[in-house]
């Protein structure tokens, strides 16, 4: 079988593509190289391998034999980098000592076929056990990453076939040199169509695993951004959340209380009604004064929590400031309010709060100040009228209601 392109043919393109993603992979680690782990070492291996190439098939060595070895040593060492590579994007822990004897090893090896194995297929054979390893450890670690980010999933499965495609191709030229050897055929120039064939299915193979590792490159970019974005949205709606809402009850702020009120009011129509309720502890500064104001904000919390979960879906609540609760109760006939103004009261009275607060006979109790609205009235109105039934509430005795 007789393959159409030569050697120097193959090898030409071969050293444009490699030149070509060397630079390309060069100006990306320049602006990225924080940002994408390996990038460094893939970089390192094109660099390796245009060099490598270089030197194999040009006169810059007049030693053949010296070129090869040199060349041999430096696309092997690049495809150590290569894995590296691979190592350092999935943030897999490998044994980095472990591959720098095999380097040895292998260059050891190399150095020995190039000056004492004649027969060219014993070279080819010895090489490309080498390529086999190292293109196992590809595939485990690929393997093994395959899921580690919905990025890079689809990247690492094209990458997995093409490496899965070269290894057995490789195994195959393999098997054939074997049985070259053991027939006892001599192939005295590193040269075949089988040889060449195999380098140029190589060529446009690794062609599409550098592509792969672009992609890589390219949504672990986009995945930073997405990340990145997402974490901004996500210190934007803590800050909203925190400019909005009390920091000690995590109800609405007095602000927020405020304008939700006002949007009521300027939304509300002829046939609807809403009620708005103030609510204030009784004696709280005597439970201050006598228990501590870390008991006085626990109180506080508690109720929060009374309130949040007494109310209904459509109501609102917000602390007013110091021990004084809002509520907004939308779509409230006069003939509801008492009950849900009971219901605020009984949840009060019934909550267990010597238990929860460890404190013997603790009792709470608590004022209520109410109005209907009905779209008419000013905000400024509203909140005076409960305050004054909210006074007279305090001074009939406390722990009981006012309204209209």
């Amino acid at each position: 079988m007789v393959f159409p392109y030569d050697q120097p043919t193959i090898t030409f393109f071969s050293l444009f593509f490699y030149a070509m993603f060397a630079l390309f992979y060069f100006s990306l680690w320049l602006g990225n190289h924080k940002h994408v782990a390996g990038l460094g070492y893939w970089t390192v291996n094109l660099v390796l391998q245009v060099l490598g190439k270089s030197l194999a098939v040009s006169a810059l060595i007049p030693n053949a034999q010296v070129a090869t070895i040199l060349g041999y040593l430096l696309i092997s060492c690049g495809a150590i980098f290569f894995y590296f590579g691979l190592a350092a994007f999935t943030g897999t822990a490998i044994n980095k000592k472990f591959y720098y004897v095999l380097f040895f090893v292998v260059a050891s090896i190399i150095i020995w076929s190039v000056t004492s194995v004649t027969n060219a297929y014993g070279r080819s054979l010895v090489y490309g056990l080498f390529v086999l390893l190292i293109s196992l450890r590809y595939l485990s670690i690929i393997w093994k990453n395959l899921r580690i980010n919905p990025w890079f999933f689809r990247p690492f499965l094209l990458l997995f076939v093409l490496y899965s495609i070269l290894t057995l191709f490789n195994i195959v030229r393999i098997s054939m040199d074997g049985i070259f050897l053991l027939r006892g055929e001599q192939l005295r120039t590193f040269d075949s169509s089988l040889l060449r064939i195999s380098q140029f299915l190589t060529l446009a193979l690794l062609s599409g695993v550098n592509f792969c590792v672009l992609m890589l490159t390219n949504n672990k970019l986009l995945s930073d951004l997405a990340e990145e974005s997402q974490q901004k949205d996500t210190i934007m709606q803590r800050l909203k959340i925190s400019a909005e809402h009390d920091g000690l009850t995590g109800l609405l702020n007095r602000n927020t209380t405020d304008s939700y009120l006002s949007s009521v009011l300027d939304q509300m129509e002829v046939s609807f009604q809403c009620m708005v309720n103030m609510v204030d502890i009784d004696n709280f500064k005597a439970i201050n004064d006598t228990y501590g104001h870390e008991t006085g904000d626990l109180v506080l919390v508690n109720l929060a929590a009374i309130f949040s979960r007494i109310i209904r879906k459509q109501d609102t609540v917000g602390r007013w400031g110091g021990d004084e609760f809002l509520f907004i109760l939308q779509d409230v006939s006069i003939e509801e309010a008492p009950e849900l103004i009971r219901r605020l009261h009984d949840g009060v009275s019934t909550f267990d709060w010597s238990s929860n607060l460890h404190i013997p006979n603790l009792k709470i109790g608590i004022s209520s100040g109410y109005t209907f609205c009905s779209g008419k009235e000013s905000k400024k109105d509203i909140l005076r009228t409960i305050d004054v039934h909210l006074y007279t509430a305090k001074q009939n005795g406390r722990n009981q209601s006012v309204g209209p």
